[in-house]
């Protein structure tokens, strides 16, 4: 009929459009406000910030700040000039403040110098090579930590890190020193038997774990006790790794041929391309646990191992 209100097939008698939005609440509308016990629907802005907020960036920067912020303290209580300052802090307070400042800045400063960039170098490569020689030592932490990042994926604490490193040198000297290879098999057959020597330590675990119910995290601790003295004696028993020779605990020089190339040419020896190795390592970690379904059944049993 003419003049009569267009309806929703699913709504009769509702005016078209009324059907299809929420109807409103609250002082202004006369409509009650959600009682007590009842939760407002979350904003948008509320879940960005939510979600923001649990991101791994996040979390990492306000770690790093967090971080820095405790050293910042210790530096302060632990500096001798600070100490001395505070002794009549409330006749000259400022004195104190400055000399907290100083320190703080000339810890990181040096911090930053030594680790990043020394803007004191004679050239752009005496500047840079703080930063190359921070990611030649951190290759094997990012090593380490790939597996402990698995590991806690999978809701297990593997503090065994340490031991799994030092029983994989054991493993990548074995083959390092007692073979005469050229590099292109020398090198590869002296990094898998580190992996596979770290992973049969880590891998021990598991077995006690899975046969005794022996807790991971007591089991990975005493382990690497076990690995640091087995390594010892390694190093101080003639015909094993201890260099000819010498009754000192340690090793004949790594072969080249067992050696990763530098990354960067000889000005920056502490970069080799070990270094791109263990980043191609972190991606397929990333893809391991992300992507591919044997991760997701890891993240599984890490999150709820009773469901899963």
């Amino acid at each position: 009929m003419s003049g009569s209100t267009p309806t929703n097939d699913g709504a009769a008698g509702v005016p078209l459009g009324e059907a299809e939005l929420p109807r409103a609440s609250g002082p202004l509308t006369g409509e009650p406000a959600p009682r007590e016990g009842e939760e407002f629907p979350p904003t948008r802005s509320g879940v960005f910030l939510k979600e923001l907020l649990r991101g791994s960036a996040v979390t990492t920067f306000l770690a790093i700040v967090l971080a820095m912020i405790v050293g910042g303290i210790l530096i302060a209580v632990t500096n001798k000039d600070v100490q001395a300052a505070s002794s009549y802090f409330f006749a000259r307070p400022g004195d104190t403040l400055v000399a907290i400042w100083q320190a703080v800045y000339n810890g990181y400063e040096a911090l930053f110098r030594g680790a990043v960039f020394n803007a004191r170098g004679a050239d752009f490569a005496a500047q840079i090579r703080p930063l190359t020689n921070s990611l030649g030592f951190a290759t094997p932490l990012i090593a380490a930590g790939l597996g402990v990042a698995l590991a806690f994926r999978a809701g297990l604490f593997n503090i065994g890190a340490r031991g799994q490193m030092l029983v994989g040198a054991i493993f990548a000297g074995l083959f390092a020193f007692n073979l005469d290879l050229p590099m292109w098999l020398h090198l590869p057959l002296t990094l898998l038997a580190g992996i596979v020597g770290g992973a049969l330590w880590g891998g021990l675990v598991g077995l006690l774990k899975a046969k005794t119910g022996a807790h991971e995290v007591i089991l990975t601790i005493m382990l690497n006790y076990v690995a640091f003295y087995l390594l010892l004696w390694m190093t101080r028993t003639p015909g094993l790794l201890q260099a000819p020779g010498t009754n000192q605990p340690q090793t004949k020089p790594t072969p080249a041929s067992a050696q990763f190339p530098d990354l960067l040419g000889p000005l920056f020896p502490q970069l080799d391309w070990g270094f791109v190795v263990v980043l191609a390592a972190t991606v397929f970690v990333w893809w391991l646990i992300e992507r591919s379904s044997l991760g997701l059944r890891l993240r599984a049993v890490g999150e709820n191992p009773r469901a899963a």
